[in-house]
């Protein structure tokens, strides 16, 4: 089991999250009451948590507000193989490494430490390891699986708004400006960032799915340029409805990791 297979995990992580890292593309007042009742701690236990084996669908639901959510994660490691499975080589290695720390012992030795994260390297070609295709293809597949579900969750919450809560386990990504270059490791390669929240093809996926809020969740994605780091949102909270600004389409092609 990974660390944030655990969804309390995961917003234990967001809750750590500074105000002014998140942003909202559409405020008023209903979504900011919703954000804050996930984000700070005295609040979120007017939360209940569902997603045991026995629990009816989906992860949360709050009576007060009169919603439930979702939480799901996604990567750009995952991808179909040819025989139609979900292939992560990345949580795999990660698996592997954390039944080794625990048959070892040695996490016996720091009893008071709560949270372990695993960075298990493929060694694969950076583009094989994690891409842009993949990322998008698995944003698309797993947001799609859940809301195929949400006519479940409304008989198990009749009434209620629907929300989902994305952990973005990917990193950053940018446009490069000449596709014929191929980035390397310790030089700078002119592009634009990956504004992810305003890409098309995310966008149209979470405009598909027929829920109400999205809260986007992405704290790995850091971006190094020649003038320091360059400040992308930690989470981007979407009131689904109230969506109109102007997208962004990205071309595959032009798509590059940060990290080589």
């Amino acid at each position: 089991m990974n660390l944030f297979d655990d969804e309390n995990k995961i917003i234990e992580h967001f809750q750590r999250r500074k105000d002014n890292e998140v942003c909202f593309p559409y405020l008023n007042d209903e979504i900011e009451e919703l954000y804050r009742s996930i984000h700070e701690e005295a609040k979120w236990s007017d939360w209940k948590y569902s997603a045991g084996k026995n629990d009816p669908p989906p992860d949360f639901y709050n009576d007060k507000l009169s919603v439930m959510m979702d939480v799901m994660r996604v990567d750009d490691h995952a991808f179909v193989n040819k025989k139609g499975k979900v292939v992560n080589p990345t949580n795999a290695g990660e698996s592997l490494l954390r039944k080794e720390l625990e048959k070892s012992g040695i996490l016996e030795n720091f009893p008071n430490c709560k949270e372990v994260f695993i960075n298990a390297k493929t060694l694969l070609p950076t583009d094989e390891d994690h891409n842009y295709r993949f990322y998008r293809d698995n944003f698309n597949r797993v947001v799609g699986e859940h809301a195929r579900k949400i006519e479940l969750y409304k008989q198990n919450h009749p009434g209620y708004k629907i929300a989902f809560f994305v952990m973005d386990e990917s990193s950053a990504y940018f446009r490069m400006k000449d596709k014929t270059v191929k980035p390397e490791e310790g030089k700078y390669t002119k592009g634009m960032p990956h504004f992810f929240f305003f890409d098309k093809a995310f966008i149209d996926v979470i405009k598909e799915t027929n829920i109400d809020y999205l809260f986007w969740f992405a704290p790995f994605k850091l971006l190094r340029t020649d003038r320091g780091i360059y400040s992308l949102p930690q989470a981007v909270i979407y009131d689904v409805h109230k969506i109109d600004f102007d997208e962004i389409e990205y071309e595959q092609s032009e798509m590059s990791s940060v990290e080589v």
